[in-house]
């Protein structure tokens, strides 16, 4: 699913008041991710007598309750990069497909949507794997994979790309597929069918305003020892007016659920549990020629054999095959990235404690009406990092809890000279995390609660003095009731409850000058209204047992369900769907959509 926000110039009409009044309330916290210590006791117990009931085997395909990316009734031409394309080779070493994708001749464009569509079939037993699609030197897809059983399985996903149409209007090389690996017992092999489909614009669906330049920046991975990557951005449009930086972003290892990372000395005091340290909170940090550009929160993305992977069969947890990119407003420095100069974008991993894999893109767009740009960042307040707080205290009954704590509030401004005269914009954030971690049983049971939410706000202003503000809010609260007693890979018994909300709304206002054009010919009052949002609520909530002893499963079990509510890509339409599941099957399925 694409991530809920509004590139610069897709704004989306409000077709009803009675839409923007569900938003109301959007950032709050769910009750049940704040549940009180007693129903977590209750939530525990559930799960532990549940693991006596039955064992899952196989289940069925996947299934999501997101939006699906909608299509327009236009003409339309697919070029298909991949067809039941194996992740390995014969011997099997993992390979990727490639080869050239150009714009189909009968679909020359311009494009109202271009759409990846990725299918994916695997049986026998892998882990969950990373995959990605570079189109040039662009990422335009990063995500993980489903973990199999003996039966197998076939999931579908797609992908909204209308936004890197600048760059598939001319043949681009690209390079994609699943890093997967086999052994003899780890044999799975992802066999995938890849296409892109492009739907022309005409009257009724015209082509959105996306950006005009997409510069891929490439690919490394930060570490705990090197948590900062250095990229280049050389060759970039001497007209440029907006700039966005997007970045892909995976944690991996003891870096994979970060969430559940404790601090070092509570990691010290339970050896034998091999706890993660680091403390768990992370934040990806960007600079441009060394100066702080942005700083950008991550969702706590969950993979499919993540915890207990009884948690996510079949319902995954939210957002695991399209890792969606983040985005940061770098307008500010687009003074300085006019200069026909190379630029080096650093991205630092804050507190990283093991492998992460990085990936940017710039999206830049120019003045159509000049050759050339000028401009000046005027202020930057970013600190180098986050003021951090952490306390820790131990209970009668011989638990401790762990209370780490992080705000960030920082802004940029700068100006860029236009045909159309000087236009400032400020970009600013206010960001709160906290985490809350009560571990017990020698370190092998962790209750955690966090709260990671913010806004990001950009204003620009005109020479005529009118402004938009595109606001960007997000709230991302999350609780982990685990039990993990582990003492080889044949003898282990894992229990638990995870209850986790990606909350997003995303909105554009503006406020015209009293004798700006638009404000006399009577199109928008001149006083800030809401012109566009998108927003959406997507919670799962999962409870998960597996127990082997001498090699043999003896517990393998979990329910779920999934609940979307928000806007989808269709303007005005809200959708709702709930999905309800329980030891790998679905028991409930329910969509409702309305507004269009």
């Amino acid at each position: 699913m694409r991530r809920s926000r509004i590139p610069f110039g897709r704004a989306r009409s409000v077709a009803t008041a009675a839409v923007l009044a569900l938003g109301i309330g959007l950032l709050a916290a769910p009750a049940a991710s704040a549940a009180a210590p007693a129903a977590k006791a209750a939530t525990r117990a559930a799960a532990e007598a549940a693991a006596k009931t039955a064992i899952e085997v196989n289940s069925q395909d996947p299934v999501t309750a997101e939006p699906p990316v909608s299509r327009p009734a236009t003409r339309s031409c697919t070029q298909t990069l991949a067809d039941d394309f194996p992740s390995n080779t014969a011997t099997g070493a993992p390979q990727n497909f490639s080869g050239t994708l150009a714009p189909p001749a009968a679909c020359p464009g311009p494009w109202a949507k271009v759409v990846l569509d990725w299918t994916t079939s695997v049986k026998g037993r892998q882990y969950d794997r990373s995959g990605s699609l570079d189109i040039g030197s662009t990422m335009v897809y990063f995500g993980t994979t489903y973990e199999p059983d003996p039966a197998g399985k076939t999931y579908h996903f797609a992908k909204d790309l209308t936004e890197y149409s600048s760059l598939l209007r001319s043949p681009q090389a690209f390079d994609g597929g699943i890093g997967n690996y086999t052994s003899s017992v780890d044999n799975g092999v992802y066999a995938q069918t890849v296409t892109v489909t492009y739907y022309q614009a005409d009257r009724a669906n015209p082509a959105p305003a996306e950006p005009d330049t997409v510069v891929g920046l490439g690919s490394q991975d930060a570490s705990g020892t090197q948590p900062t990557v250095h990229l280049t951005a050389s060759g970039l449009p001497r007209n440029i007016t907006h700039a966005y930086l997007e970045v892909y972003i995976k944690g991996n290892g003891c870096d994979e659920q970060w969430f559940t990372d404790v601090p070092d000395d509570v990691a010290a005091t339970y050896p034998a549990a091999e706890m993660c340290g680091n403390g768990p909170y992370r934040e990806v940090d960007a600079s441009i020629d060394g100066k702080a550009a942005g700083v950008t929160q991550y969702f706590p993305y969950i993979y499919t054999g993540g915890i207990v992977p009884q948690l996510w069969r079949p319902i995954p947890a939210v957002g695991t095959f399209d890792m969606s990119p983040e985005l940061l407003d770098v307008t500010p420095f687009v003074g300085e990235l006019v200069d026909g100069g190379s630029h080096d974008v650093a991205l630092t991993v804050a507190d990283a404690g093991d492998v992460w894999n990085l990936s940017a893109n710039l999206l830049l767009y120019t003045d159509h009406h000049a050759a050339t740009t000028s401009g000046a960042l005027t202020e930057d307040t970013i600190a180098p990092t986050a003021a951090m707080s952490q306390h820790e205290s131990t209970s009668a009954n011989g638990s401790l809890t762990a209370t780490v704590g992080a705000d960030r509030s920082w802004r940029t401004s700068g100006y860029v000279v236009t045909s159309a005269g000087r236009e400032t914009t400020t970009v600013s954030q206010q960001a709160s995390f906290s985490n809350v971690d009560v571990v017990s049983k020698g370190g092998f049971a962790q209750d955690i609660t966090e709260r990671d939410q913010g806004r990001n706000v950009s204003v620009t202003t005109d020479s005529r003095g009118s402004t938009q503000v595109r606001t960007h809010q997000w709230s991302y609260p999350i609780s982990v009731d685990l039990y993990d007693q582990g003492t080889t890979n044949t003898d282990f018994s894992l229990a638990a409850t995870v209850d986790m909300t990606r909350q997003l709304r995303d909105a554009v206002s503006v406020r015209w000058a009293p004798h700006d054009p638009a404000a006399r010919l009577g199109l928008l009052a001149p006083a800030a209204i809401p012109s566009a949002f998108v927003q959406s609520t997507d919670r799962v909530h999962s409870t998960g047992a597996l127990t082997v002893a001498n090699g043999v499963t003896t517990v393998a079990n979990g329910q779920s369900w999934q609940l979307y509510s928000g806007t989808d890509d269709v303007p005005g339409q809200w959708y709702w769907h709930y999905l309800a599941a329980k030891n790998g099957w679905l028991t409930a399925d329910e969509l409702r959509v309305s507004g269009k």
